[in-house]
């Protein structure tokens, strides 16, 4: 795939293991010019923090963040930052975890419609106290992580940014393959839904699946 700049944008990657796989979660800010480091360093630190104080208590003990790597998507040298916590970092609760792919689909929606303004994370590490079924969550579990994500509008605000969708690429040539954009494409994010507490499959996560 070729590199399509974000002006003025970073992805940030929530990195962390499970069962010995590596997975993450992708998030996409944007700030008023070309970040500097400091801005980099800004996101990252928030996003830490929000993991500690949001994510963590939903996922499974089974569950380790390794690092929080953001980098600036302008161009292909753009800035890096990244941060390992200096001790160990695991999810807040305890009991059986589910299999490493079970997972939730938290849905990030913008004020425009179309695939290119919509975007999502499938969240790590579900414990088998989280199930309502065999097929389904908890309502109170979904709504919890609709909760945690709401908070990341106005914690990218306090940190100078706007948390947003990203969009590389548009449409699909003749043999399906992506066509990417000029320029990434940014719209703010204004709400979070999960469109329903049906439990969602990743099989990369599983062991010896992907990284």
């Amino acid at each position: 795939m070729p590199f399509v700049p974000v002006p003025n944008s970073a992805q940030a990657e929530m990195r962390m293991m499970m069962d010995g796989q590596h997975v993450e979660n992708t998030l996409w800010f944007e700030f008023p010019s070309a970040p500097a480091a400091s801005d980099l360093t800004d996101v990252q630190i928030m996003l830490f923090s929000w993991w500690i104080d949001s994510y963590k208590p939903l996922v499974s003990n089974a569950v380790q963040l390794v690092e929080v790597v953001v980098t600036d998507m302008s161009s292909l040298t753009g800035g890096q930052v990244s941060f390992s916590p200096p001790i160990g970092e695991f999810g807040g609760k305890g009991g059986p975890p589910l299999p490493s792919n079970v997972s939730l689909s938290i849905s990030f929606r913008t004020a425009l419609r179309g695939r290119s303004f919509r975007g999502r994370n499938y969240v790590v590490g579900l414990a088998v106290d989280d199930q309502l079924d065999q097929n389904s969550i908890k309502p109170t579990v979904m709504s919890a992580w609709v909760d945690a994500y709401t908070e990341l509008i106005a914690l990218a605000s306090g940190a100078g940014a706007t948390w947003i969708v990203a969009s590389r690429f548009s449409g699909v040539d003749g043999d399906g393959h992506p066509v990417p954009r000029a320029a990434g494409v940014t719209t703010p994010i204004t709400n979070v839904v999960a469109t329903d507490n049906t439990i969602d499959s990743q099989r990369r996560r599983l062991p010896g699946r992907g990284a």
